[in-house]
Order: C-alpha cells, then structure tokens, then sequence
C-alpha cells in the first residue's frame, strides 16, 4: 500500500510540474515559485512548455505502469525520474532533489 501511495505522490508532482510548466509558467505565482521576472518566463515559455510535457508524459507512464501492473515499468521511470531529478539539482537548483529525485527515490526503494 505504501509503494502505491509513494509512485501516485510522484505521478502527482509530475502532473502538478507540467501545470506549472505547459500552462501557469508566465503567471505571477509561477515566476515567484521559480524564480523569474515577466521577460524571463516570456522568454523561456515553449522551453518550459516542452519540459512540461515530458513531466506529464512520465506521470503518465507511471499511472499506466501501476494500473497495468508492470512493476519493471515503473522502477524504469521511477530511476529515470531520480537521474533527471540529480541533474536538475546539480545543474539548475538545489531544491530540483528534494521535489522531484528524493520522492521517486523513496518510491523505487519501497517497490523493489
């Protein structure tokens, strides 16, 4: 029960990721939260459009792996989410760790 629990959290994050990315990325809220004046977010729009998509595309990968019951599925994105995840944190923000690698981390170790 808590392996589904941490994989659903994760697709959560993932779907709440690609709002913030595809559609929110120039609202105020969404700049403060990442840190970007109007001109920025304006600028960077379709860059973070795309990775929105690619954040929704890997909580629909994992929804599917769990209802499919392919557990090999989702240990794949799940690690697939911690290296992007690392990298984040290691090139772009710290904070990219903790949100995004720290719970696919938790949820592959439950689900091995």
């Amino acid at each position: 029960m808590l392996a589904n629990a941490l994989v659903y959290l994760v697709a959560a994050l993932h779907v709440l990721f690609m709002l913030f990315e595809t559609f929110l990325w120039t609202t105020p809220k969404v700049r403060a939260r990442f840190g970007n004046s109007a001109a920025q977010a304006e600028q960077t729009r379709v860059l973070a459009a795309n990775q929105g998509v690619y954040n929704g595309a890997l909580a629909a990968a994992l929804i599917w792996g769990q209802l499919a019951h392919q557990p090999s599925v989702v240990q794949c994105i799940l690690a697939i989410i911690i290296a992007v995840g690392l990298y984040g944190g290691y090139s772009a923000k710290r904070s990219i760790i903790v949100l995004q690698a720290l719970p696919a981390a938790a949820a592959l170790f439950v689900n091995l």
